[in-house]
């Protein structure tokens, strides 16, 4: 079992987290489209909103797009959100629902980028070079 968590404390705004983030799972560096994301406020406060696997975004489709993979438990020992693309039609209703508003859509793929903690071995986490994020084991 696992978790992702941050410490918004040490954060440097680096972005990198964001960059990893869209290079593992689309091959470029593009930060907007991470599946994480870092907000800056000022004057120089840094807040990092990750996924909490709440299940908002399942609850919320109409499609039935989201399912739980217990193939990969968090510490609640609930399997994490995944979204099944093929049955996604893009709708954004979970976009609406998401309380940390990490959940984004893209319009020009019709459809949501959620996190899938790179089932496991969270890129975001290897490559923080503050470790304001963890993959805690528990």
């Amino acid at each position: 079992m696992a978790r992702l968590t941050k410490n918004d404390n040490v954060c440097i705004h680096c972005h990198r987290c964001e960059a990893i983030c869209t290079w593992a799972h689309e091959s470029a560096f593009n930060p907007k489209r991470g599946r994480i994301i870092v907000d800056l406020e000022f004057p120089d406060v840094h807040k990092i909103r990750i996924c909490i696997q709440c299940g908002r975004c399942a609850d919320a489709c109409p499609m039935d797009a989201f399912y739980q993979d217990f193939n990969l438990l968090t510490t609640s020992e609930q399997g994490i959100f995944r979204l099944d693309e093929d049955k996604c039609v893009g709708c954004g209703e979970c976009v609406q629902v998401c309380p940390t508003n990490v959940l984004q859509f893209f319009p020009d793929i019709r459809m949501p980028r959620k996190c899938d903690f790179c089932l496991g071995e969270p890129q975001c986490v290897k490559y923080c070079p503050t470790h304001a994020l963890s993959w805690a084991l528990g």
